[in-house]
């Protein structure tokens, strides 16, 4: 009986001390291979350091957002730099994701929240264009001048026959075209649409080509250009043939066959100049182109004719003693193949302003010599122009320019040209315009003459004049 007890006593014992080591295994964190970690309680009064989140690294492409760096120089803003700003506790919102940070529940406290982890600050900036240390460099304005207007009339306006403005600030109303072909005469270059002119001046070019041919035996003119449908600036060639009372005509004599429409493009006038620049060749130059030019002068409603000034200073020499005509040639840049027949404005009609009569002078003297020193041909290539600071071109004229009747004539049907809002930009606004770009292509140039070539975008954006073309074009690309 006795041993029973015994027996039973050690049997309990032996239960007690295996569940006590139960228990003493589950206090103790287990550290094989296989064990799993059990997250403690965070220690109130000594709390573990918060881990930065890491970013994500992006690759720098065109106005892509990149994360930057304690290492990397903060980036300019266009509108000027940012403003430092303390550490803070809680993260603004994910710029990677669009997901904004947790916030503190609807009336707990930020004390009652749990601590939020430090984050790396994160600004936002626009990269410059690959391959390029600097933004791209900005263009000139552009502008609808009159020449784009008047260049896209292919009809005359349908209204009573005017020359309005001056002669190289005006159009014309109601002209009329010389004929491509007539009896001695033949129009050149027809893909200009040039033959148009006024009433006058049309009648007069007929006139001419059959005097000149019965009287001076000329074979016939070759006529150049005389204004567009509707007159106004042209895109290309002259300065003037703006009211239609303009005309050009070539030295070189007419072909004794119909000339086709590829040879009126391409056929090359005759140059009346010698190797030198500065005198006429007498092989090509002639009495025959001396009395083509005096019979354009002869003419009372011929005001001037424009030379060149070697032609002017041979017809000095060989006027003799008949030299009132002369006073009507004058020296002009040019004019060395052509000559530049202008009449008078037509009597009776208003809009047109007239030039100041020539003096009556023969132009014989000084003048010429003055002109010559003008022309002299340079020797060798052009040579190029030096660097330096950039300079503004050159305004085109505009249809504010003009009289105000030119707008009338560019309505006026049939196919009448629409003027558009930007047309109607006066000259000071172009003006305004052309200036704050020079002072962005100037703040270009500088930044360029640094040490090294070349600006950095920082130091570009610090320009005033480039901060708002750099914030435009950023704004432009995201768009």
């Amino acid at each position: 009986m006795r041993a029973a007890k015994i027996l039973a006593l050690t049997v309990v014992c032996q239960f007690a001390m295996l569940g006590f080591s139960l228990i003493c295994a589950r206090a103790e964190p287990a550290h094989g291979d296989d064990a799993v970690s059990v997250p403690t309680a965070p220690d109130p009064t000594h709390p573990a350091p918060a881990k930065s989140a890491t970013l994500p690294d992006f690759v720098p492409q065109p106005h892509a957002l990149s994360r930057s760096d304690a290492s990397t120089p903060a980036a300019e803003d266009p509108e000027g730099p940012t403003p430092p700003s303390d550490d803070v506790t809680t993260p603004p919102p994910d710029t990677t994701t669009g997901s904004a940070a947790k916030q503190p529940a609807s009336g707990e406290s930020p004390s009652d929240a749990a601590p939020a982890s430090k984050v790396r600050q994160v600004e936002i900036k626009v990269e410059p264009i690959p391959g390029m240390a600097s933004p791209k460099k900005p263009v000139w304005p552009t502008f609808i001048g009159a020449k784009t207007l008047f260049g896209e009339a292919k009809k005359p306006a349908s209204m009573e026959a005017r020359s309005i403005g001056t002669y190289a600030r005006g159009c014309l109303a109601g002209a009329v075209p010389l004929p491509i072909d007539g009896p001695a005469w033949q129009e050149m270059r027809l893909s200009r649409n040039r033959n148009w002119g006024n009433p006058k001046l049309i009648a007069l070019i007929e006139k001419f080509a059959k005097d000149a041919k019965k009287l001076d035996g000329w074979p016939g003119l070759l006529v150049g250009d005389i204004a567009q449908p509707r007159g106004g600036p042209m895109v290309t060639g002259h300065a003037s043939h703006q009211i239609g009372l303009d005309a050009d005509f070539w030295l070189t004599p007419m072909p004794d066959h119909r000339l086709s429409r590829k040879e009126r493009e391409t056929m090359e006038a005759t140059s009346m100049l010698d190797d030198t620049g500065l005198k006429v060749n007498p092989k090509v130059f002639t009495s025959k182109q001396v009395a083509l030019i005096k019979r354009a002068a002869s003419y009372p409603e011929v005001e001037r004719i424009f030379v060149h000034p070697a032609i002017k200073k041979a017809l000095c020499e060989i006027a003799g003693t008949d030299r009132k005509w002369l006073g009507k040639v004058r020296p002009w840049y040019g004019h060395y193949y052509h000559f530049h027949m202008r009449i008078k404005c037509p009597v009776g009609v208003s809009g047109c302003t007239p030039q100041v009569p020539p003096t009556g002078d023969d132009g014989c003297g000084k003048e010429v010599t003055q002109w010559l020193a003008k022309v002299i041909p340079a020797k060798g290539p052009p040579v190029p122009r030096p660097p330096g600071p950039p300079k503004a071109p050159r305004p085109p004229i505009m249809l504010s320019e003009l009289p105000k009747d030119c707008q009338a004539v560019l309505a006026a049907g049939p196919d009448p040209v629409p003027i558009p809002q930007a047309a109607l930009m006066t000259q000071i606004q172009v003006k305004i315009a052309l200036k704050k770009a020079l002072a962005v292509h100037l703040a270009l140039y500088k930044a360029s003459a640094i040490a090294g070539g070349k600006g950095s975008p920082a130091a570009l954006a610090k320009s005033p004049a480039l901060r708002p073309h750099l914030h435009k074009s950023a704004t432009a690309a995201s768009q």
